[in-house]
C-alpha cells in the first residue's frame, strides 16, 4: 500500500509541476503552483523505506514532468524514439539517481541512534530536512542542465516568468537561487502538514521550535531576494548606444520547403517594411536579422549562388539595395570530406559580401548530435533503422561580429582623452564622429539556455546577443514559450540585452531585467523593427563566478554525507538507552 502511495505522490507532483510551466493553454505559466508543486514528492520520500524505492519515486517524477511538459519533441523529425523517449529515459535516470539521496534524512530518523547523541539531532530535525530537500532539488535540475545530454526544460524558475522581481536574483545566484527558494517553500509546506497531523509528544514540540526556525531564515532569504529584485527591477541603468534592428518571422517550415526562394522573398518583404518605418521615424537601420535556417543552400558555396537567386531578386542584391548588414540562419561547411557541417549564422556586411559564420556549440542531444555516429556501424545501423545517417559538427569557436550603431543622449564622457597631433584636425574630428561599434554575438537555438555558452560569449567581450531559432518544427506553442523563459534567464544573468529572431516564436527584445520590449505572435508571419538599448559592460557576481550555487550545495552535501556515516560507524558500538535498561533488568533477574 506504501508504494502505490509513494507512486501516486510521485504522479501527483509531476502533474502539478507540468501545469505551472508555460504550456498550450497557460502561455508563461502559472507560478503559484511552484509553491506546491514539490510537496507530494516531499511527502512520497516520507514513506520511502529503501534506497529502491526512492530512486523509483525521483524516476517516476522528473520522468513524467518532462514527458508531459516537452511532448512536443515528438515532432522533430521522424523519430521520436530519440527526441522524447530517449531525453524522458535519460531525464528519469537522472532524476532518480539524483533525488534518492533524498531519502537519507529520512533513514537517518529511522535509525536505532541514541536520542543523546547530540551532534546528529540537528540533522534529524525538520529543518536540516527542508535545507537538505531544497539542496538535492538543486543538484538535480543542475545535472539535467548541464553537458552534452544537458537539456534545462522544465525547472522550477521556467515557471515564474510572471513573477520578475524573484528572477532577478539570477544575475547573483544564476536560476538554481530560485530553485532553492521554491523548493524550501515546497519543504516547509510539507513539514508544516506533517506535523500538525502528528500526535502533539515532546518531540513534536521540538520539531515546531524546528519549523519555526526554518521558516524565519525562509522569509530573511525571501525578502533580501525580493528586495534586490525590486531594486534592479526598476533602477536600470542608461544606454550607452543603440543598435536600430530589423527582425524578420517568416513561419515556414525549412524542412518541407524544396527551395528556400519563397522564404527570401517574404523575409525581404517584411524587412523592407520595417526600413520603410524606421525611415518614417527618421531612422537608418544597422543589421537586420532573419532567423535559424532560412537559407537552405550551404556556404561558402552558395556565396555564388546568392548573387543570382532568388531570381526576383537575388540575396546579394537585396542587401546592396537596403545598404544594411544582414545576418541569417543558414549551414557553413568546413571540411566535406570529413563531414564537418555548422549549423550556422552567416553574415553579409551592407556591399552584400558574406563576411564570415558562427556555428552553433550545444547541439541538441539525440537530434543534432547522435552519440558514436562517427564510427561507421553505428551510423549504418542508424541510418536503416530511423534514417540518420548525419548530424551536424558542434562549432569550436566564439564568434563576433562588430556592427556600427549610435550613440545614446546618455552617453558617458571618457575620463581620459588623448589629442593624437600626428593626424590632422580633419583626421581627428573624423576619427572622433566616427559611428561607435556594438560587438555582437549571435548563439544559435539552443546555445542560448546554456550559460556554459553564453557566458564565454560575454567573457570575451559581447555587449549584444542575437540569437536565431526555429522551433517551428514543435508545431506546438508551449515549445515557444518555454524556449523564450530558458533564454530570457540569460539577459538578466549576464546584465546585456538578447534578441530573438525566430521562425515561428517568440521573436523578441529582451532587456537586461528578463522583460520584452517588444515581441511578435507566435506561429504567424510578422516582423517588427526597434533600438535596442546596448548599455555599458558590467560583471554581475554570476557573470564572475558562475554556477557556484550548486557547486557549494554539492560540497555541503558530499560533507555531510561523509560526516554522518563517520558518525554512525562510531556510535554503532554504544548500545542504545533501551539495551541499557533491558540488561540491568536481565542482570537482576538473575541474582
Amino acid at each position: 500500500m506504501d508504494l502505490i502511495l509513494q507512486v501516486f505522490y510521485s504522479v501527483f507532483s509531476a502533474i502539478i509541476l507540468a501545469l505551472a510551466l508555460p504550456s498550450e493553454i497557460t502561455q508563461f505559466g502559472i507560478p503559484s503552483l511552484t509553491l506546491i508543486a514539490l510537496v507530494p514528492l516531499y511527502l512520497a520520500f516520507t514513506r520511502v523505506k529503501n534506497y529502491k524505492q526512492a530512486f523509483l519515486a525521483g524516476f517516476i517524477q522528473t520522468g513524467l514532468t518532462h514527458f508531459l511538459s516537452s511532448f512536443w519533441l515528438a515532432n522533430f523529425k521522424d523519430f521520436p524514439i530519440l527526441t522524447l523517449g530517449a531525453s524522458t529515459f535519460g531525464t528519469a535516470l537522472i532524476g532518480g539517481g539524483v533525488l534518492l539521496f533524498l531519502y537519507y534524512p529520512f533513514s537517518i530518523n529511522k535509525n536505532k541512534v541514541d536520542s543523546y547523541c547530540l551532534n546528529l539531532r540537528f540533522l534529524k530535525s525538520p529543518a536540516f530536512r527542508i535545507l537538505y530537500f531544497s539542496g538535492i532539488y538543486v543538484l538535480y535540475e543542475w545535472f539535467k542542465s548541464t553537458g552534452f545530454l544537458g537539456y534545462p526544460w522544465a525547472t522550477l524558475p521556467a515557471a515564474i516568468y510572471k513573477w520578475p522581481f524573484l528572477m532577478q536574483i539570477a544575475s547573483i545566484t544564476g536560476t538554481y537561487g530560485i530553485t532553492f527558494l521554491l523548493a524550501f517553500f515546497n519543504g516547509l509546506l510539507s513539514e508544516a502538514l506533517i506535523q500538525y497531523y502528528k500526535n502533539h509528544t515532546k518531540d513534536n514540540r521540538q520539531n515546531f521550535t524546528s519549523l519555526c526556525i526554518a521558516l524565519k531564515l525562509f522569509l530573511v532569504l525571501f525578502i533580501l531576494s525580493s528586495g534586490y529584485g525590486v531594486i534592479k527591477y526598476n533602477f536600470k541603468p542608461k544606454a550607452q548606444k543603440y543598435l536600430n534592428i530589423v527582425m524578420v518571422q517568416q513561419n515556414s517550415d525549412p524542412w518541407k520547403e524544396s527551395s528556400d526562394n519563397k522564404s527570401i522573398l517574404l523575409s525581404q518583404k517584411l524587412t523592407q517594411k520595417e526600413l520603410d518605418a524606421f525611415e518614417e521615424e527618421g531612422k537608418k537601420a544597422h543589421l537586420v536579422a532573419w532567423s535559424e535556417g532560412v537559407l537552405n543552400f550551404k556556404f561558402p558555396s552558395a556565396v555564388s549562388h546568392y548573387e543570382n537567386y532568388p531570381s526576383k531578386k537575388p540575396l546579394a542584391q537585396f542587401v546592396r539595395d537596403i545598404d544594411t548588414p544582414l545576418i541569417a540562419g543558414g549551414s557553413y561547411i568546413r571540411d566535406r570530406y570529413r563531414e564537418i557541417y555548422f549549423n550556422a549564422a552567416l553574415m553579409y556586411d551592407r556591399e552584400g559580401n558574406f563576411r564570415g559564420y558562427y556555428g552553433k556549440n550545444h547541439l541538441v542531444p539525440m537530434a543534432e548530435a547522435i552519440p558514436f555516429l562517427e564510427f561507421p556501424k553505428v551510423k549504418k545501423i542508424l541510418s536503416r533503422v530511423i534514417g540518420i545517417s548525419a548530424g551536424w559538427s558542434p562549432g569550436d569557436q566564439y564568434v563576433f561580429f562588430d556592427i556600427p550603431c549610435e550613440y545614446s543622449e546618455y552617453k558617458e564622457i571618457e575620463t581620459i582623452k588623448n589629442y593624437d597631433l600626428s593626424e590632422s584636425f580633419m583626421e581627428q574630428q573624423l576619427r572622433e564622429n566616427k559611428a561607435p561599434l556594438v560587438k555582437i554575438a549571435t548563439p544559435i537555438c539552443y546555445d542560448d539556455a546554456f550559460p556554459d555558452i553564453m557566458g564565454p560569449l560575454f567573457k570575451n567581450g559581447a555587449e549584444l546577443y542575437i540569437n536565431l531559432t526555429d522551433d517551428s518544427w514543435s508545431l506546438k506553442k508551449s515549445s515557444e514559450y518555454q524556449h523564450f523563459v530558458v533564454s530570457s534567464y540569460r539577459a538578466i544573468e549576464y546584465k546585456i540585452p538578447l534578441v530573438r529572431a525566430t521562425n515561428a516564436g517568440v521573436s523578441s527584445i529582451i532587456d537586461i531585467n528578463g522583460e520584452s520590449l517588444a515581441d511578435l505572435p507566435v506561429f504567424k508571419e510578422a516582423s517588427l523593427h526597434y533600438s535596442v538599448p546596448v548599455y555599458k559592460r558590467t560583471y554581475t557576481t554570476y557573470a564572475r563566478f558562475g554556477n557556484w550555487l550548486p557547486h557549494l550545495i554539492f560540497l555541503l552535501v558530499f560533507m555531510y554525507l561523509l560526516y554522518s556515516k563517520l558518525t554512525f560507524r562510531r556510535f554503532d558500538y554504544i548500545p542504545s538507552e533501551r539495551k541499557i535498561k533491558k540488561s540491568k533488568k536481565h542482570k537482576k533477574n538473575k541474582k
